[in-house]
């Protein structure tokens, strides 16, 4: 007989839990819904639309930002993802390459992108450069060359690649334009931000928001080993899970974990994390002081050092 089907339901009712959490525990106020982390393309036109309006009601008078991803593999899905967020009253939208049948170029990436933006022409538009995952690899600087004659409400980029050379080309090339380099590669933020990255959007920042935020600060004032020591200190969590096999599941597992907020399971095809991966990143977060430290104020980087 046929095994039961595991009925993976969204829970709408942590969201609100999950605003404050990032708000008062995290310093965190600007979010990006429906991406890889929030298992976007894993859901149903209607779940995305469902979760994204539950974000931006829960969201209001707290978050700064709300970014919407819209990319879907149909281009009509895309639009219509575009048209509901613009009538929520998101902040902006944010779409990825199609990855099954693929631009293989930037004039079929462009005309693809600029019929989602033109779904919702009065909301920001961010390309999401995420080529691990989409397997296109057109490179952001090329895409980025004259991209504001042919899409009127582009923004800026999010930027998940470790290719360096590329990002740090699309700022020197657009450095006349205010374009958002918001970088996606956790573990290499301090070299983003010294390559010219103007924000960062990544799944870690769910849990070690505050930690990177006083990378951040410390950048800012132009402390760079103080900086650096921080970036070390997130990097020994990543590359210690990393070791593990570390993923969306994985990451649910330590959100989990850090935040008492129930993430729940991922949808298949994910598995759930293992109960010895997330015991073993316990103790490493403890080892770290991330999950007593995470309180601290200032740069008090003793448990790191």
């Amino acid at each position: 007989s046929l095994a039961p089907l595991t009925k993976i339901e969204i829970n709408f009712s942590v969201i609100g839990r999950y605003v404050d959490y990032l708000v008062e525990e995290q310093g965190v106020k600007n979010v990006f819904v429906n991406g890889t982390t929030g298992e976007g393309l894993s859901l149903s036109i209607s779940e995305r639309c469902r979760v994204a309006e539950e974000w931006v009601t829960k969201g209001r008078n707290k978050l700064d930002q709300i970014v919407i991803h819209v990319g879907a593999l149909s281009l009509k899905e895309s639009q219509e993802l575009a048209q509901h967020a613009a009538e929520i009253g998101a902040d902006g939208i944010a779409v990825i390459a199609p990855f099954f049948l693929k631009p293989w170029n930037k004039d079929a990436l462009i005309n693809f992108l600029k019929e989602v933006a033109a779904a919702a022409p009065a909301l920001p538009f961010y390309y999401y450069h995420i080529p691990a995952l989409t397997g296109v690899k057109i490179r952001a600087e090329e895409l980025l060359d004259g991209i504001q004659d042919k899409i009127p409400s582009f923004q800026g980029l999010k930027f998940s690649d470790t290719d360096l050379l590329d990002f740090g080309q699309c700022v020197d090339q657009n450095r006349q334009r205010q374009f958002a380099f918001l970088f996606g590669v956790d573990e290499q933020l301090l070299s983003a931000l010294v390559m010219g990255a103007t924000g960062a959007v990544g799944s870690t920042y769910n849990y070690l928001g505050k930690k990177t935020k006083q990378m951040l600060e410390a950048f800012e004032r132009k402390d760079f080993s103080s900086a650096l020591s921080h970036q070390f200190c997130i990097q020994r969590f990543i590359n210690f899970v990393v070791k593990l096999g570390f993923g969306v599941s994985q990451t649910k597992a330590i959100m989990t974990l850090v935040s008492g907020i129930p993430m729940g399971p991922p949808r298949l095809p994910l598995q759930k994390a293992s109960r010895e991966f997330t015991d073993n990143a316990e103790a490493k977060l403890k080892s770290l002081d991330f999950l007593s430290c995470t309180d601290l104020k200032g740069g008090d980087m003793e448990a790191c050092s």
